[in-house]
């Protein structure tokens, strides 16, 4: 263990106008929490939204520098330890595209080539025992973040939980604006990993409002943590209108899913399906036909319904007379 302490303890962190960088060190207290949570088990870490967002979170409490809070960069740059902790597997021996400088790309260049990282087995069984998987996390807190880590005793709000509460309570116009005033703020890169973040924060909480339900057929189905069933289905597309409040979700299997984006079904204002006259179902007793004019699964909190606007307007969209 000591050893293996030592590898970790000593990252090489390139310099910045702020000092050394920290991204390593919080990628891999963002891979220790995956392990805590049981979404990361083995020695495989997949470029994964959970860990994009423990990423993000761990930032915002403990760097408080100029620096871009770029996943992409510890993910690709680990890689170059010289301890082999971290190794990167890419796509059928697919070549990773870099800078001039020997950095990788971009976040999309990043998911595009790299299928996942492979920690070393003395590090992947070290983080699957909880004792010596707190040693590690204490280490790396010491070593790098010294004077940040009480931050973590005192329960500090996490970031995607402040999106959540965003995503929940705010109103849809007042959210667009304030997303669109902060993308204004960020380049590219923070830009692109934001809307990952945000995209699989407001899934998640779409899933936990509908119980894991689908709102049309009542479905229901989970296998382990990350076989859940059931989709998180925007009713206005987000790029049309930064929509990502849960007014402007439902929770859809993925056959309903697709034909809802598609205009197969849609919902009216009495919170009934409705079945586009249109639509030639062949087999009706395995189809979606019927469907219609049945009552939507709804959350148990009615601030959470579905938006009846935006539900007018996906009716319109797709040419839906009731």
């Amino acid at each position: 263990m000591s050893s293996l302490l030592l590898k970790l303890t000593s990252l090489r962190q390139g310099p910045t106008r702020y000092g050394l960088a920290p991204h390593k060190p919080i990628l891999l207290l963002a891979v220790i929490e995956g392990f805590e949570k049981g979404y990361q088990w083995g020695r495989e870490v997949a470029i994964s939204e959970e860990l994009l967002t423990s990423f993000h979170d761990y930032w915002k409490i403990l760097v408080d520098t100029g620096n871009d809070a770029n996943f992409s960069l510890p993910f690709f740059h680990l890689g170059s330890e010289k301890s082999g902790i971290w190794q990167l597997k890419s796509f059928g021996g697919k070549e990773i595209p870099v800078t001039k400088s020997n950095s990788i790309k971009s976040f999309r260049a990043l998911r595009e080539t790299v299928e996942c990282a492979v920690l070393s087995d003395e590090l992947a069984q070290a983080l699957q025992n909880s004792v010596s998987r707190n040693e590690i996390k204490l280490n790396l807190l010491e070593r790098y973040f010294p004077e940040k880590t009480s931050n973590l005793l005192k329960s500090p709000v996490l970031y995607s939980d402040s999106v959540k509460k965003d995503i929940l309570y705010d109103p849809a116009e007042n959210y667009a604006r304030k997303v669109i005033r902060k993308f204004e703020q960020m380049n590219q890169v923070e830009r692109e990993e934001e809307l990952i973040l945000r995209s699989h924060i407001f899934r998640k909480a779409v899933l936990e409002i509908y119980d894991g339900r689908c709102a049309i057929s009542g479905m229901k189905l989970e296998f382990g943590k990350n076989a859940i069933m059931i989709d998180a289905c925007h009713i206005i597309p987000f790029a049309d209108a930064q929509g990502d409040t849960i007014s402007n979700g439902i929770a859809l299997s993925p056959t309903l899913h697709r034909a809802f984006d598609r205009g197969l079904v849609s919902v009216n204002e009495d919170y009934r399906v409705l079945i586009h006259p249109r639509l030639t179902d062949y087999f009706p007793e395995v189809g979606i036909s019927h469907f219609n004019h049945q009552e939507l699964h709804l959350p148990n909190d009615s601030r959470f319904y579905p938006s009846l606007e935006k539900l007018a307007q996906h009716r319109q969209r797709f040419a839906f007379s009731q």
